[in-house]
């Protein structure tokens, strides 16, 4: 055992000499060839992952994208991440922004067991860490500046929900219900709604507060069961008209 240990020593020391030379040598190299291909000739996933990121701060993307073509998992490799000086929260934020299935973070059991993440747990971290602005301010339809950013973290959010539908069997209500918990936007809810197809009388009950945002719905868009939720008893136009409208915050 404590051969074993010193033989182990000796080896992180060789390889992280190694790489310090290659890095040296190859200061412009964008994508980091020498070092990944020294790293994971000489060892294996967790130890080569561990040098190349406390070491020589190799970025995560490359790094996922070496062991991918190696054949590793992504969950083993979630969890080789964890074991470097990165945070938990950075390792799934960085897994997600390079196409790491989300459901390998639920599979990790360093996510899980060590830092207490649960599926619903993350799905919260992802809704508060990308929100662009305070629920006050956020107005649908409004053109801001950086719309492709967010954009892309809504993008990101919804690939949560859908794979705790289709991997951790979520229901409908449950994804519209986290959410609501989860404090997410008007507009996150809408859009993810639309995307996943759930109706508007689920998503009004999972997450009454969405019908106080003011949002306006045509009356003939509501199924019977979402007047009943949102407390509806009139319509402030002709039903009849096609032009009906019901107001949430005026019931």
């Amino acid at each position: 055992m404590t051969r074993q240990f010193f033989l182990g020593v000796i080896s992180f020391i060789l390889i992280s000499g190694t790489l310090s030379v290659y890095a040296s040598a190859k200061p412009d190299d964008p994508h980091w060839t020498s070092l990944l291909d020294v790293a994971f000739e000489q060892n294996d996933l967790e130890m080569a992952v561990l040098v190349l990121v406390n070491d020589n701060n190799v970025p995560t993307s490359d790094i996922i994208v070496k062991a991918r073509s190696l054949g590793y998992g992504y969950t083993r490799i979630i969890n080789s991440l964890i074991d470097t000086k990165l945070s938990c929260e950075q390792v799934m934020m960085d897994a997600l922004r390079n196409d790491v299935p989300a459901a390998a973070l639920f599979d990790s059991e360093k996510i899980r067991d060590d830092y207490d993440y649960t599926p619903e747990l993350i799905l919260k971290f992802f809704v508060k860490e990308l929100r662009f602005m305070e629920l006050g301010e956020e107005e649908p339809g409004e053109k801001e500046e950086n719309q492709d950013i967010k954009n892309e973290n809504m993008d990101l959010i919804i690939r949560i929900c859908k794979s705790l539908m289709d991997d951790e069997d979520f229901s409908e209500f449950d994804i519209m219900f986290h959410l609501c918990q989860a404090e997410a936007s008007n507009v996150l809810v809408a859009e993810t709604a639309d995307r996943l197809d759930i109706s508007l009388a689920t998503t009004l009950k999972a997450c009454p507060k969405h019908a106080e945002y003011g949002h306006a719905y045509i009356s003939h868009d509501l199924p019977q069961e979402a007047y009943i939720i949102i407390g509806v008893d009139h319509l402030t136009l002709d039903d009849n008209s096609g032009r009906g409208v019901i107001s949430p915050i005026r019931p």
